[in-house]
């Protein structure tokens, strides 16, 4: 009795968490690697623990994979601030499953381990599965199941392990963060740690300026599911790096990395799987019993975007923020094989089930899954590639038809104008953005003056605008609006709704539409859209060859978030039936040119003859030269108006043209 109560009254030296438990810690003989613990075989965690620790950060986040050593981590963490400066702690699972059979026994073992803390600990009766008492202060165990075990105590320390599954478990009862930081108000110096394998989001990578490093960009977090890689993005986005044996430069190991022989079934991978560098190209073998990647982990470092390596290495530098998060490669494992790792993905690949595919790149890789694989990817850089020497408000002299689409949000309207020519070759004309309540007339004013007035001699034949906007939601805007002003204007304007499968890629129906504040109603036309059909349309006109018939252009000065909306979805297939995966928030031009493509396609513009001189009997799929010629613009000045061809008219069309418009005008 009397040592006992000389071990709770002698003050223990101050250590790191790291430093703690290689003194106070060593596995059983049936561990996998027993005797004294070395938190230096997993390098890239030590970094979390002494965030921790040092109580420097509000948050203190991490994402990686599985087995990495994140729950010893938690676990070095724990006894440490047991046993040198007690206080409360918390700690939250995913289930109660998961903390009374996965998480509490694995406590109890790090009791046992420390001789320290076995002497600080409560009598049996103060002892519970979910409640433990350690040098006189409680920590408790909870999970998402239970919001309750939530809101009951103070702590110094919250820990959220596996946030993903966590997230995914609380029912509605509240964000379990929000929960574990509100515990921690009494304590000036708490800290958040939260920790977990990732799950979906489709995320890119860049070129970080100051030290050359390939990291994750920072995403939009409506359009990343991954709660764990919000929390990381809204942090100092630390990299574990590491250098290559070869060319001694830095790169942070990914999945992009790991290389296996082409057409390598799992068992082959297993054997011949290497880590090619991306500064030298060379493949980088794992060395006789692994040495060579234990050199790797141990010279790695934490640097974070703006960070050079020898700031790193120095602690300078480093990013201004309340939250530390890190993110470390499952390839850095000291458990797992880079092979064992490619034979577990090259497995499953070979299921052809996503959610497999998923598991392996979330849990083997520490890195998030999208169904949208890389190679079907485009990105701004397709949509400039498109550009002519045109300027906006041109229109190209082959065109025949002007089609408008218009997107409806509750403050603004974004619209396209595109010009159709032969086989439903495009141009864009216009791409804009009105601004004002769409409850207001005003808004509806300003695009009745856009639709009625003539753009280079050519009036706008036919405007699709969406009426499906957030319809029945308090902060929707009025979808009676759009059957107002269509109902106006019934020859030239017509409401659409998109479905993401429909039998039909465009179809219209009668309804009947009451105006707010009437009784009387009246029929309207409604188009309804199959958005895979037109979304994919427009999609294949961007991958058309240039000079092709039916092909997809824009002016040379397209705007920015013009190209960055059109390529904002990437469509795939799950379950056998089509999904489109949302990259950016944003995604209003590509509505609207999905709606102009609708309006194109029901004034079959596809069936368009070829115009503009070209031979009609050429084959439609030959790949012609582009030269652009553009009609007159109605605002240029009399005296730069230049005199009309000869053989044309005054309309500026050879009499061939007028011709075959007529012909189609009776055909359509």
């Amino acid at each position: 009795m009397l040592r006992a109560r000389v071990e709770l009254i002698r003050p223990a030296p101050v250590e790191t968490p790291d430093e703690w438990a290689a003194r106070n810690r060593a596995y059983p003989e049936t561990a996998g690697i027993p005797g004294p613990r070395n938190p230096c075989l997993t390098n890239f965690m030590v970094p979390f623990g002494r965030k921790i620790h040092a109580r420097a950060h509000k948050r203190v986040v991490a994402v990686t994979c599985a087995q990495t050593g994140k729950t010893d981590t938690l676990l070095d963490v724990i006894g440490s601030r047991l046993d040198q400066r007690p206080a409360p702690i918390i700690y939250v699972g995913p289930s109660f499953d998961f903390v009374s059979d996965q998480s509490e026994p694995r406590l109890v073992d790090l009791f046992e381990q420390s001789e320290t803390l076995a002497a600080k600990i409560a009598p049996g009766s103060r002892m519970k599965k979910t409640v433990k008492w350690v040098a006189g202060v409680k920590i408790r165990l909870g999970s998402a199941s239970s919001s309750s075990s939530l809101k009951s105590d103070s702590a110094a320390i919250g820990i959220a392990d596996e946030v993903d599954e966590l997230m995914a478990n609380i029912r509605g009862q509240g964000d379990p963060i929000g929960l574990l930081e509100a515990r921690g108000e009494t304590y000036a110096d708490f800290v958040l740690a939260a920790i977990s394998t990732p799950s979906q989001g489709l995320v890119q990578t860049e070129i970080d300026e100051v030290n050359g490093l390939e990291m994750w960009a920072v995403g939009d977090q409506e359009v990343i599911q991954s709660p764990i890689w919000r929390l990381w993005q809204q942090g100092t986005r630390h990299h574990f790096a590491w250098p290559c044996p070869d060319c001694g430069e830095y790169f942070v190991p990914m999945f992009k990395h790991l290389w296996w022989p082409k057409d390598s079934t799992p068992a082959q991978a297993r054997r011949e799987a290497r880590l090619c560098c991306p500064a030298c190209g060379v493949l980088i073998d794992e060395g006789p019993n692994g040495e060579t990647k234990k050199a790797m982990v141990a010279a790695g470092v934490r640097v974070a975007p703006g960070q050079s390596i020898e700031d790193a290495k120095a602690d300078r530098n480093e990013p201004d923020n309340e939250t530390w998060s890190c993110w470390s490669s499952g390839l850095c494992s000291p458990f797992k094989t880079r092979g064992d790792r490619a034979a577990d993905y090259l497995g499953a690949l070979a299921t052809g089930d996503p959610s497999k595919i998923q598991t392996i790149l979330n849990s083997r890789f520490g890195e998030c899954y999208s169904i949208v694989q890389d190679s079907e990817k485009s990105d701004e850089s397709d949509i400039r590639a498109r550009a002519l020497p045109y300027q906006a408000g041109d229109v190209p002299a082959e065109a025949v038809r002007l089609i408008m689409g218009v997107d409806v949000q509750k403050f603004s309207m974004l619209y396209t104008i595109r010009a159709y020519g032969a086989r439903g070759t495009s141009w864009l004309v216009r791409a804009g953005q009105l601004y004002g309540s769409t409850d207001q007339e005003a808004i509806w004013d300003d695009l009745s003056d856009i639709i009625l007035t003539p753009i280079a001699g050519m009036m706008i034949q036919r405007v699709g605008i969406d009426s499906g906007f957030r319809p029945n939601k308090v902060d929707g805007a009025n979808e009676h609006k759009v059957y107002e002003f269509c109902r106006r204007y019934d020859w030239l304007c017509i409401p659409c709704k998109g479905k993401d499968v429909a039998p039909t890629p465009y179809r219209v129906s009668k309804i009947e539409v009451k105006p707010d504040g009437q009784k009387v109603k009246y029929s309207i036309g409604l188009a309804w859209l199959s958005s895979d059909f037109f979304k994919s349309l427009v999609y294949s006109k961007i991958r058309t060859p240039i000079g092709a018939n039916g092909a997809f252009y824009v002016h040379e000065n397209p705007p920015e978030d013009y190209c960055k909306q059109l390529v904002s979805e990437v469509r795939t297939v799950v379950d056998g039936k089509p999904k489109w995966v949302q990259r950016y928030k944003d995604n209003h031009y590509l509505d609207a040119e999905a709606i102009c493509e609708a309006m194109a396609w029901s004034l079959n513009v596809q069936h368009l003859p070829g115009m503009g001189g070209h031979d009609d009997d050429a084959d439609d799929d030959e790949v012609r030269p582009v030269a652009v010629a553009v009609r007159q613009r109605d605002d240029a000045p009399d005296h730069e108006r230049p005199a009309a061809p000869a053989g044309r008219g005054r309309s500026g069309s050879s009499v061939r043209e007028r011709m075959m418009q007529r012909a189609m005008r009776r055909n359509l």
